[in-house]
């Protein structure tokens, strides 16, 4: 073999032994699998809200609901009332309170009281819707006339009467029991307090009933 036919076989040589090496069949080291590699990735924490929570409320009292007056209550301020608008000639008020009931007209009531100056009522006993009285109607010519008798009041008007005339004689100023429309007059006139049976007693006056009106003021 010439010198060139051996230099072109070590080209030929060279390039069948990387084709067998590309290959892997006379490399000794294994081809090693991937790996496969499992990662947990945590989620990021969520950012909290920048919107704070509402601040509990404190729920507002509730106002109790006013409590209705006592029948008796009721009835007792009723026929007061009633007199007290006819000592004022607010005969249409009168009139509203049970005069309707009492007369045949408005007409009829109002002439009723033209002979009367003042009237005095003295309520002595109230039982539901009944309210018992005495009344002293003092006239236009300084005389007395005594009534007593009851009225009955139902929603707040007096629905019926049963009212006559004591007969007799006149009383004297000094045999007329006085009448106070509160504590405050009674203790002005030194009457104050005052015990039931007694000249001025009213139970308007002995507001918890034990018998004594116009009791002292705690101390």
């Amino acid at each position: 073999m010439n010198r060139l036919a051996h230099v072109g076989a070590v080209p030929l040589l060279l390039t069948a032994v990387i084709g067998v090496s590309s290959c892997g069949g006379t490399d000794s080291t294994p081809t090693q699998n991937p790996t496969t590699v499992t990662k947990t990735v945590a989620e990021p924490p969520t950012p909290e809200s920048t919107t704070s929570a509402p601040e509990p409320t404190t729920p507002e009292p509730v106002s109790p609901r006013p409590t209705r007056p006592s029948t008796v209550t009721e009835a007792s301020s009723v026929v007061r009332g009633y007199f007290a608008a006819i000592n004022a000639q607010d005969y249409q008020q009168a009139w509203d309170l049970g005069g309707k009931n009492l007369s045949d007209s408005y007409s009829a009531f109002v002439s009723g009281f033209a002979t009367t100056a003042h009237d005095t009522l003295r309520i002595l006993d109230t039982d539901n819707d009944t309210v018992s009285v005495k009344l002293e109607a003092t006239q236009t010519d300084d005389s007395l006339r005594i009534f007593d008798g009851t009225y009955t009041v139902h929603d707040g008007t007096i629905v019926s009467a049963d009212v006559h005339e004591v007969t007799g004689p006149e009383p004297s100023p000094s045999e007329v029991s006085p009448y106070y429309e509160n504590c405050d007059e009674a203790r002005a006139a030194g009457a104050a307090p005052i015990h039931q049976g007694e000249p001025g007693y009213a139970p308007h006056l002995d507001r918890d009933g034990d018998g004594v009106a116009c009791e002292p003021y705690p101390p």
